[in-house]
C-alpha cells in the first residue's frame, strides 16, 4: 500500500468549514493526502460576516509544531492565516533549525472574503520578508498583491510588478484570480524570472469561500507528489475549476466551494 503524502496546514479555523484548516482537510481528503494541522486563529463567522476572532497563544502553537515534527515526516507545508508576525518568525526559525526541506506554500491572507483586514500594510509586507529566505511559493490574489504596490492597472501588476516581486524576494509567486474578461480568469506563475499564464473559464457562482485555501493546499499536495511547480499550478487550477462547478448549495450568501 502506497503511503499517503502528509501535508501540514498552519492556518486559521473557520467555524463554517468553508476556509482555513477545515477547507485544507477536505482538500487533502479529496486529493488523497493526509492533513495535519496547527490552528493559529479561531474565528467566529457567517458566510457574509466576520464576527469575532481570537489568536491562539504562541506557546500552544509551538507545542503543536514540536508534537507534529517529533513524530511525523511532513511532505509539504501550507501556511495560511497567521495574524501574528511572532508566529511567522517562530515557524521560519524552526524550519531552518530543523533543516526541513519539504515544499512550502504560503497563502498570504490579508483579509477575509467578507472584508475583515488581518494585518496593517507594513506588517503584511514583513510577512514576505520573513519567509522569503525559505524559498516558498507565495500564492497571493489580486487584492493581496495590491497591498505591496500602489499601481492599480492589472496589466502593469502582472507584467512589471510580478517581476519586481521575484527580483526582491527571489522566490516563486503564483498570482491568482485575475479576471481577463467576462468569461476568463487567469493565474500567473513567475519562477526563474519567467512568467507563465494559466487560463480557465470563469465559473458564475457565489460559492467562492475558501478558494485561496483550496488552491494553495492543492498546490502543496501536488508538489509533495513530485510534480513540477508549473504542472502543480495547472493541476490545482483544474481542481479549483471543477470544485467551483460542483460547489454545494447551502442556501447562504457566500458558500464554500467544497
Amino acid at each position: 500500500m502506497n503511503k499517503k503524502k502528509i501535508i501540514l496546514s498552519i492556518a486559521g479555523s473557520d467555524n463554517t468549514s468553508g476556509a482555513g484548516v477545515q477547507a485544507d482537510i477536505k482538500t487533502c481528503q479529496l486529493l488523497g493526502a493526509f492533513c495535519l494541522n496547527v490552528i493559529t486563529v479561531i474565528t467566529s463567522q457567517s458566510s457574509d460576516k466576520m464576527n469575532d476572532m481570537e489568536l491562539v497563544s504562541l506557546k500552544l502553537i509551538k507545542s503543536k509544531v514540536f508534537s507534529i515534527f517529533n513524530e511525523y515526516k511532513v511532505d509539504a507545508i501550507k501556511i495560511g492565516l497567521l495574524c501574528d508576525l511572532k508566529v511567522a518568525k517562530f515557524i521560519k526559525n524552526f524550519l531552518i533549525k530543523k533543516s526541513i526541506r519539504c515544499p512550502l506554500v504560503i497563502d498570504p491572507v490579508f483579509c477575509s472574503t467578507t472584508g475583515k483586514i488581518f494585518y496593517k500594510k507594513d506588517k503584511y509586507k514583513n510577512l514576505f520578508k520573513i519567509f522569503s529566505p525559505l524559498k516558498p511559493v507565495f500564492t497571493p490574489n489580486y487584492d493581496e498583491i495590491k497591498q505591496l504596490f500602489n499601481k492599480k492597472n492589472k496589466n502593469d501588476l502582472v507584467e512589471s510588478n510580478l517581476k519586481a516581486l521575484y527580483l526582491k524576494y527571489k522566490t516563486p509567486f503564483v498570482l491568482t484570480g485575475i479576471k481577463k474578461n467576462k468569461k476568463e480568469i487567469c493565474d500567473y506563475l513567475i519562477q526563474d524570472n519567467k512568467i507563465s499564464e494559466f487560463k480557465s473559464l470563469l465559473v458564475k457562482t457565489k460559492n467562492t469561500h475558501g478558494t485561496g485555501c483550496v488552491f494553495s493546499t492543492s498546490l502543496s499536495i501536488h508538489l509533495a507528489k513530485g510534480f513540477s511547480l508549473e504542472n502543480s499550478v495547472k493541476r490545482s487550477k483544474k481542481f479549483l475549476f471543477e470544485s467551483l462547478k460542483k460547489s454545494p448549495n447551502l442556501g447562504v450568501s457566500y458558500g464554500p466551494l467544497i
